[in-house]
């Protein structure tokens, strides 16, 4: 295997030189048309996992761009908006597969076209065909028109939210949970303790259900020119078929996809026809790299994705779970403070914790930046537990309405699978120790009583160390931020009347108020950066050496022979877990993930 690893890596390294030149001609020419005097409508099809900001290396030999993120779909937007050769964006929504805070971003930014003249007409071949495609249409809502496909309908089905509780399986295959709280809504560990939620849990998850609904009624009721009755009575009517669909005016027009593609062009009226540009090569062409502004004044926008965890983070080779390094952080963190032409910083969060340590170390280094410029928070769909913890020291916070935040407790723990092992697979061991609890992580055993002991006062510190930051940062009284805390999640809309976070809003907002804060005047233009930015081939060479090189170019080789989708399915790219060298591509959950996080620091997650 190696071997052929090492021909086929050959044969692509002789072939760089001229299909990377080939590559980049053709690249050249591409952002030449782009950039021209010629009108255009933009083509956008959202049919994939959207992240904040995209991690995957680029592979250039291979014909790879920057992966779709909701950085890139930004920068697009906010070009076009300006951009006098744009006209409009034609949108095809076929899965909405990311969070509700997401979606309200992308509204926003569809919305602001719609009002600079650009209109944003959508299409839906159907909107949860076999599934729930509430999201799909409360996305597709913002849009000034909305197109449906003839057999198509609209599972406008309301919210569902189920989780599964391993307690009773646990005990039938004598596996010991072993977890303790601070905080009586921290109900993470109540999956492997629980066999249903506990009251505080369910308190606020209902809470969570009921905001978010009450954001997607009115957010319909509003681009729809409804009233939130008639929306409600949609949700408890639907399935809704196309032709009721369109009588009921959920949709304003019934078209294949070939007639929404002839009636983009008749309805721009404009003669010659409008080019059709595909966005997301709009997006990375240089109109859109908006880098520069006047005296080299520029905001940088910082994404913090993924689980917090000591050390190095990232993510796989291409793509899957992602990780916020402490190291990794604090690096860009204290990059930013050197430089003197980033005048402030968006720090965009989308985390639902971790370690606790490494999110502390994360916190110091967001202090000394602010020290020196404005640090503004945006919050993405999750920035709760030890993604509140990093965000608490912030000049300003800014959160989506749907944004999931708060969390403030501390959970840690550990599956006992001694008995299992023994009881059940004549396993047996015979462990040696020196020290009184040199055993206190084994997974042989549950904690005993006096290691309880340990790790209640040790987590008490951690729980009194979080709610000491946030009535610092947050300039609250202990008592106030312990009303809100005990691990409860909130919603960003019910986080700001509780003095969590300042406003809601999206990117937009945040970095206007970073202008705000930095004395921009208005008038004063401001390059905007990205940050971190995906590897480069070269980079992944050097930092990971032939192993790291051999998985990214064996992924980058799967997605292109067999396409993505179908590669993920067999494992070869995409979610798993052998990027932290923990697993042989093992595929996992996200809440393993956090667990695995806390793990590692020896076990105080926040």
């Amino acid at each position: 295997m190696r071997r052929l690893f090492f021909l086929l890596l050959l044969a692509v390294l002789l072939g760089t030189v001229v299909a990377g030149t080939g590559f980049l001609i053709a690249r050249h020419s591409t952002d030449v048309s782009l950039v021209g005097h010629g009108k255009k409508v933009l083509t956008l099809t959202l049919d994939a996992p959207l992240a904040d900001q995209a991690t995957a290396p680029m592979l250039p030999f291979v014909g790879d761009d920057e992966n779709v993120s909701l950085s890139l779909l930004y920068r697009g937007f906010l070009a076009a908006r300006t951009d006098p050769s744009v006209t409009g964006v034609a949108l095809e929504i076929r899965d909405a597969n990311f969070g509700l805070a997401k979606a309200q971003e992308l509204r926003r930014q569809i919305s602001e076209l719609n009002r600079a003249g650009k209109p944003v007409r959508c299409y839906l071949e159907t909107a949860g065909e076999g599934g729930n495609g509430t999201l799909e249409y409360y996305l597709a809502s913002a849009c000034a028109s909305i197109a449906l496909a003839p057999a198509g309908e609209i599972n406008l089905l309301g919210l569902f939210a189920d989780s599964p509780f391993l307690r009773g399986g646990l005990d039938k295959l004598k596996i010991e949970p072993s977890f303790l709280t601070a905080g009586e809504f921290k109900s993470y560990g109540e999956i492997y303790t629980q066999a249903r939620h506990s009251p505080a849990a369910k308190i606020a998850l209902d809470a969570l259900l009921d905001s978010f609904l009450g954001q997607i009624v009115d957010g319909i009721a509003a681009d729809r020119k409804s009233d939130a009755a008639t929306v409600r009575a949609w949700i408890d009517s639907a399935p809704i078929s196309a032709a009721d669909a369109l009588e009921e005016h959920l949709v304003d027009e019934i078209l294949y996809p070939d007639e929404f593609r002839a009636a983009i062009d008749k309805a721009e009226g404009d003669t010659p026809v409008p080019q059709q540009v595909p966005f997301l090569d709009y997006a990375r062409s240089p109109v859109a790299q908006m880098t520069r502004g006047d005296s080299g004044s520029r905001v940088a926008v910082l994404f913090a994705q993924g689980a917090i965890v000591r050390g190095g983070g990232g993510s796989g080779p291409f793509g899957g779970e992602t990780a916020i390094g402490s190291s990794d952080m604090a690096t860009e963190l204290h990059s930013l403070a050197e430089d003197d032409s980033v005048v402030a910083v968006v720090l965009r969060i989308d985390s639902p914790g971790g370690s606790a340590l490494a999110s502390d170390l994360i916190l110091r280094e967001v202090d000394r930046l602010r020290e020196k410029k404005p640090v503004i928070v945006s919050m993405s769909d999750v920035a709760a537990s030890g993604g509140y913890y990093i965000a608490a020291h912030a000049t300003r916070i800014v959160a989506e309405p749907a944004t999931i935040t708060g969390s403030i407790g501390v959970v840690t723990g550990k599956l006992a699978t001694g008995r299992f092992q023994e009881e059940l697979l004549g396993v047996t061991h015979d462990p040696l120790q020196r020290g009184a609890h040199a055993d206190l992580y084994s997974t042989l055993k549950p904690f005993d009583e006096q290691q309880t002991a340990i790790l209640k006062k040790r987590i008490a510190e951690i729980y009194g160390r979080f709610l000491d930051h946030v009535a610092t940062g947050r300039k609250l009284t202990r008592e106030a931020v312990e009303a809100v805390a005990a691990g409860r999640v909130w919603t960003g809309a019910d986080a700001m009347p509780r003095g969590l976070v300042d406003e809601l809003g999206g990117l937009d907002r945040a970095i206007a108020i970073a202008r705000e804060q930095a004395a921009i005047p208005a008038e004063k233009a401001t390059g905007l950066i990205f940050l971190p930015k995906p590897q480069s081939f070269w980079e992944l060479l050097a930092s990971r050496g032939t192993p790291g090189l051999q998985a990214a170019l064996t992924q980058a080789l799967a997605a292109k022979l067999l396409g993505a989708e179908v590669a993920k399915q067999f494992g070869m790219i995409g979610g798993t877990r052998g990027f932290e060298g923990s697993g042989a591509g093992l595929p996992r959950a996200p809440l393993e993930l956090e667990l695995d996080a806390a793990w590692q620091s020896f076990a105080h997650g926040l």
